[in-house]
């Protein structure tokens, strides 16, 4: 977890009396604003549960007001010393820090808990709009999400939600965390970043388990089409033409079973860099996957790293005014670097990156080595069933009746696509909210049993109508398709 707390500020109180607050920004964005009260108070019940051996000692306190020029030693201290507690993951999972993080970002909300929707994109381009409390954590989002699209929740924590920069998924800025809200912080990030659920594993052979839930499934195939057509997969003319035909005959199993032979399959791609290896100021793109890390520099020259094989890896903020040059229009504030063994030289050396994601790279790692460890050990992943805690999400009922190719088909929703590529067909906007399309269904079959009609057909026959396919309009039905299509939100 990268901690830091860039700056503070003078607040006045409902007392009227003046105090500083601190600034805390976590894995590279805003996230709270504490006083120094509560910072000690929180190392107060740290301490008393782990004992001082485990914290930074945490600054003196002050009988005066401290201003905020005299505080810039103080924000120093107290960065260390959460940046100390950030680097421990037992302290960093346990419930009183959790809970300061939590607790601490809905305070500064700047408004009251309400019941909102939030909308979560699917890799096509596609969402599905769930019903939450404003500051409902990361995991009772994404399984109020899960149970609405009616996966089983065995599957749930196989997959995650994502801050990236738009509907295309193209760039993750980071996994969301149980310590956030998801709302409160899309709120805050920057225009045009959406949430979106991906899958949140990295061993390729986990693919075989989540094979067996039709929906999961279903979020595997279009992600990897979605993988394939922002290049992170590579596929050559051969494999091209079998993947055609394997979703023209919608074979899924078979179209992912080839898909995973492919390079770049399973991998997180980090985009542009410039890196100290294989010399210093090379320009290199990043990406991460089956436990290897990768740096593939611009004579496309690559080289790989074995995650079993890093000694350790750190994050180090970079002072302003360092010189950095923009990398891909972002600026770098944050280096990655790692201690790996090199062969060649029979040393450890430490690799170096400056990347806009370098905060991304670094939590990515962490989650691959977790799953390692407890792939490793043969233990089962978290269910929703083990989570401690009285509060349960709401349950939006009947998801799992809705047909999952008029949910998740693999149809671009976002961008055209291309007739003549593997990924093509005829491309259709859908826009459902699930529980506006509950309610309406409900009615629309209360009024007519005869209506219990399979969806797939009647988005077939909505589309010969609209002239996605071909067709000529049948005058006697057309009303009544397009009635369903207006109901559906097409």
């Amino acid at each position: 977890m990268h901690i830091t707390i860039p700056d503070q500020e003078e607040l006045i109180g409902a007392n009227g009396k003046k105090f500083v607050s601190y600034n805390v920004h976590i894995n590279g964005t805003y996230h709270c604003s504490a006083r120094f009260s509560i910072l000690s108070k929180l190392h107060d019940r740290l301490k008393k549960q782990f004992g001082q051996g485990c914290l930074e000692k945490f600054p003196e306190k002050s009988m005066f007001y401290v201003k905020p020029e005299q505080a810039a030693l103080r924000r120093y201290q107290l960065q260390r010393w959460l940046q100390k507690i950030g680097a421990n993951a037992l302290l960093v999972k346990g419930e009183h820090f959790q809970n300061f993080l939590l607790n601490a970002q809905k305070e500064v909300q700047k408004g009251p808990e309400e019941d909102v929707q939030l909308e979560i994109f699917l890799a096509h381009g596609r969402s599905v709009k769930v019903d939450i409390m404003s500051t409902d954590q990361t995991d009772d989002v994404l399984e109020t999400a899960m149970s609405a699209i009616g996966l089983d929740p065995s599957y749930v924590y196989y997959f995650g939600l994502y801050l990236v920069e738009d509907n295309t998924g193209k760039v993750i800025v980071r996994k969301l965390q149980d310590f956030e809200s998801p709302f409160v912080s899309l709120a805050r990030a920057e225009k045009g970043q959406i949430v979106q659920m991906r899958k949140a594993y990295w061993d390729p052979r986990v693919d075989q388990e989540l094979h067996k839930d039709p929906i999961a499934l279903n979020l595997l195939y279009i992600e990897t089409i979605n993988e394939i057509k922002k290049g992170s997969i590579e596929v050559e003319d051969d494999a091209a033409e079998d993947l055609a035909n394997f979703r023209s005959q919608k074979d899924r199993l078979a179209f992912l079973g080839l898909a995973s032979t492919l390079k770049g399959y399973g991998d997180q791609s980090f985009g542009s860099a410039y890196t100290n290896y294989p010399k210093p100021n090379t320009m290199a793109k990043l990406a991460l996957g089956n436990s290897v890390f990768k740096i593939q520099t611009n004579d496309g020259h690559e080289h790989t790293f074995q995650v079993q094989r890093m000694r350790c890896w750190k994050t180090c903020t970079i002072e302003s005014g360092a010189g950095i040059p923009d990398i891909d229009g972002k600026k770098v504030t944050v280096e990655f670097e790692f201690e790996y063994f090199l062969e060649k030289t029979a040393k450890m050396q430490w690799i170096k990156v400056l990347s806009p994601q370098s905060i991304h790279i670094s939590m990515c790692l962490q989650f691959l080595v977790e799953e390692m460890l407890r792939l490793k050990k043969g233990a089962a992943i978290r269910k929703p069933s083990d989570r401690v805690g009285a509060f349960k999400p709401r349950r939006q009922k009947a998801g799992g009746g809705i047909d999952m190719d008029f949910l998740t088909g693999d149809g671009g929703g976002a961008a055209t696509v291309d007739n003549s590529s593997i990924l093509g067909g005829p491309t259709i906007k859908i826009s459902v909210t699930l529980s506006e399309l509950q309610k309406r269904v409900a009615a629309f079959e209360a009024d007519d049993e005869s209506a219990l009609v399979e969806i797939e057909s009647l988005v077939q026959a909505d589309m010969t109508a609209s002239g996605a396919i071909g067709g000529e309009e049948d005058d006697n039905g057309g009303d009544d398709r397009n009635a369903f299509a207006s109901m559906a939100g097409f």
